[in-house]
């Protein structure tokens, strides 16, 4: 059975009714290798019996960031950034103003502890007679600035990707020493639009700039991905011209098939479906996994009768989805991600991930725009201010789980390298739960000391559980390939790791 089926029937969720699955596929050739082996990559196991990969939700906690400035007297826009830069949490949004005042724009703000924001006043933007704002120069409403590792001077330290001339120009690079001050390469290198969060970084593992960006297919947006050596060199990838039109006269058309489409809508998605905004990333605990926040938008009529309000309103979800890759992502049991509160005050409608993540000790600090309007619901926003910044925390590798109910399951990995004296589980068992672990060769045989009889029941809530083995000694087997076999019941296993 391949691993594509493996992840397949691996998507049911827990409850009375869950399915128990027992799969078995065959043993990989090659030995799988991560600094963390999380359960985001469904072929890392051999087999399964029994347990579920399930999604964990992040904790929705306070808000951090309100509409309170004049030119933000529409709303907080859809789409926001973060970086942790030492004990400095930086954060991007996007500013809006009603109408019949001026427009504004990217905006600014920061914290020391990543959940009492500030707004700078910056002095760089002027709104209504005053400097006195946290408005930043040359900004754009995509933006996910990154610190460019290979920046040619101090001057393009900051690298952000958007739309020049937003929402309908080409893609385009923008620099920035300090993150505050933008400065946009003309022309863009790339000939398509792109209104939505536009992703970048330089990925370690293949040595070049990843981004993601918008496509369409001939009705609904999805998520296009492109691998370029520059962020400032042309593409020379030249439109087809049989692209969706943005319905403006003379504007760019969207990519259609030139280039290739890495996360659409399928027939597992509710109809009118398409997916808005992808912020993906490498995960920065261990980049050589890439994890990804998808917000879907499902249209109130997606009917090729409908009208364009039909069309354009709508709430939007956020979901989770995991890679190897950054190209083929696995969306696990589909579960929503981030949520408001039951006892949130306003009914939200709409919520969106930021990019980016703060590593605070055992967790990983997420933030959320959420908001009480429909997507395209500008009268809305006009009568009622909206949009905020919320905080949201997730437990370190806690994305995906290997999830067992109150049976008894077996799951087995392919062959992992054994790179430490320490074999540590960031695990959950509760009060009465418990899990073992074995220790396979790569022909699947106990090895002496190390059998999952071997292994004392372990009964903890930690990211570093120690398994040890009274009869054996991991140092041992250093440097050897391994496949660990895994027994637990009411328990998650986020991860495993040696050190």
């Amino acid at each position: 059975m391949s691993p594509a089926l493996l992840q397949t029937l691996a998507r049911s969720t827990l409850g009375v009714a869950a399915l128990l699955l027992t799969v078995t596929v065959p043993a990989a050739t090659a030995t799988f290798a991560a600094r963390r082996y999380l359960f985001l990559e469904p072929a890392l196991l051999s087999s399964l019996q029994d347990l579920q990969i399930t999604i964990n939700p992040a904790q929705r906690h306070e808000v951090v960031l309100r509409p309170d400035r004049p030119w933000e007297s529409l709303m907080l826009g859809f789409y926001s950034s973060v970086l942790q830069e030492g004990d400095r949490v930086r954060l991007w949004y996007h500013a809006r103003a009603k109408q019949g005042r001026p427009s504004a724009g990217l905006a600014y703000a920061e914290s020391r502890d990543g959940i009492h924001f500030t707004k700078p006043s910056l002095g760089l933007v002027e709104y209504e007679g005053s400097k006195e704002t946290n408005l930043l120069k040359g900004g754009s409403a995509g933006f996910t600035p990154f610190i460019d590792p290979n920046a040619a001077s101090p001057a393009e330290r900051y690298v952000a990707v958007s739309n020049l001339n937003f929402p309908y120009g080409g893609v385009g690079r923008f620099t920035s020493p300090d993150g505050l001050r933008w400065q946009a390469d003309e022309p863009g290198f790339l000939k398509f639009p792109s209104d939505t969060q536009n992703v970048a970084f330089w990925d370690q593992r293949i040595g070049k700039y990843v981004l993601y960006f918008r496509g369409w297919s001939p009705q609904y947006r999805t998520v296009k991905r492109l691998e370029v050596s520059s962020l400032k060199e042309p593409t020379g990838i030249e439109p087809s011209g049989r692209g969706r039109g943005s319905g403006k006269p003379d504007s760019l058309r969207y990519a259609l098939d030139e280039v290739p489409t890495v996360f659409e809508c399928d027939g597992r998605d509710p109809s009118r479906t398409d997916v808005y905004t992808m912020v993906a990333q490498p995960y920065p605990l261990d980049p050589s996994w890439y994890v990804a926040f998808p917000a879907f938008f499902r249209r109130k009529d997606g009917s090729p009768t409908a009208n364009y309000q039909g069309q354009k309103h709508g709430p939007v979800g956020t979901e989770f989805a995991g890679s190897r890759n950054g190209i083929h992502w696995h969306r696990y049991d589909r579960m929503p991600y981030a949520s408001p509160m039951v006892a949130s005050p306003e009914d939200r409608r709409m919520i969106y991930m930021t990019s980016g993540m703060v590593v605070k000790g055992d967790e990983i600090w997420q933030y959320a725009n959420e908001f009480e309007s429909q997507h395209g619901d500008e009268p809305a926003r006009e009568l009622k201010q909206d949009g905020v910044i919320v905080r949201f925390v997730q437990r370190v590798d806690g994305f995906v789980s290997l999830t067992a109910a109150n049976v008894e399951g077996t799951a087995r990995t392919v062959p992992v390298r054994v790179t430490g004296d320490r074999l540590l589980l960031n695990v959950d068992t509760g009060a009465l739960g418990e899990i073992r672990i074995g220790l396979l060769d790569e022909a699947g045989r106990a090895l002496p000391g190390f059998s999952v009889e071997d292994c004392p029941p372990l009964q903890k809530n930690t990211i570093g559980a120690l398994v040890a083995w009274p009869q054996g000694n991991l140092a041992t087997l250093k440097g050897r390939s391994v496949c660990l076999e895994i027994r637990m019941r009411r328990t998650k296993l986020y991860s495993f790791r040696f050190e």
